[in-house]
């Protein structure tokens, strides 16, 4: 039986340094004409961009129409786009990354997508910087949605639409580093392999009960058998 691994992104498969925050405060000053100094810190680990940018308009007291968010979202990723293009760009793909991808996609049992609150465009401007996008088939984004708990069944139903394959649930497991991605994991009944690469400690992560929870990427082999032999 194939086995369905949806992959989150930020924290999980690289580290943008900062250009991702960045890009939303560089929108939110051109968007609102506000400096990025009067917004408190933005809490953007496991969430998704449309639920960041409700946030921005909601610490400013502004009323959001759904065009108003996409266009405000539009703006991010032009900075995003800019940022990420950058001579002094400094993120970087996660340790073991690369080599494990490479590693799953010739596993024929590995079906690789991706479930991550970036929205599509977004998630197709940082795997394309880091060199990896073309490991994917397809996934769940944050333009689907606003609640990431909501994005599993659109993950799960857009890779047996492409790959053909009907996944059995016991089979499909989500990648993250964060609570967040445990929760969706467990909201349609998937299981999570929780990786302690971002802001959140192996100890904070096993706390929350996920299938299996890892330090990082680097021991290649031992987590390809992990994803498919356990």
């Amino acid at each position: 039986m194939a086995r369905l691994l949806l992959f989150d992104i930020d924290g999980t498969l690289i580290d943008s340094n900062g250009a991702g925050g960045a890009a939303i405060l560089d929108a939110a000053e051109e968007h609102f004409g506000i400096q990025r100094e009067h917004f408190p810190p933005l809490q953007l680990a496991g969430s998704t961009d449309p639920a960041i940018a409700m946030d921005v308009f909601g610490h400013l007291s502004r009323q959001h129409t759904p065009e108003e968010v996409i266009a405000f979202l539009d703006r991010y990723l032009s900075h995003l786009q800019r940022r990420l293009q950058a001579p002094d760009f400094s993120g970087y793909t996660l340790p073991g990354v690369t080599q494990l991808l490479e590693a799953l996609r010739s596993e024929n049992e590995a079906h690789l997508g991706l479930l991550t609150g970036n929205v599509r465009r977004g998630a197709v401007i940082k795997l394309s910087r880091h060199g990896i996008y073309e490991h994917f088939i397809e996934g769940g984004f944050g333009s689907d949605h606003h609640d990431r708990n909501q994005l599993g069944p659109v993950a799960l139903k857009r890779m047996q639409d492409a790959t053909g394959t009907t996944y059995h649930i016991d089979d499909v497991i989500v990648i993250g580093d964060t609570p967040k991605d445990i929760r969706c994991a467990e909201a349609f009944g998937a299981k999570c392999l929780a990786v302690a690469t971002g802001q959140y400690s192996h100890a904070e992560l096993s706390a929350l009960n996920p299938w299996r929870c890892v330090e990082s990427f680097a021991d290649v082999p031992a987590i390809v058998e992990l994803l498919l032999r356990d």
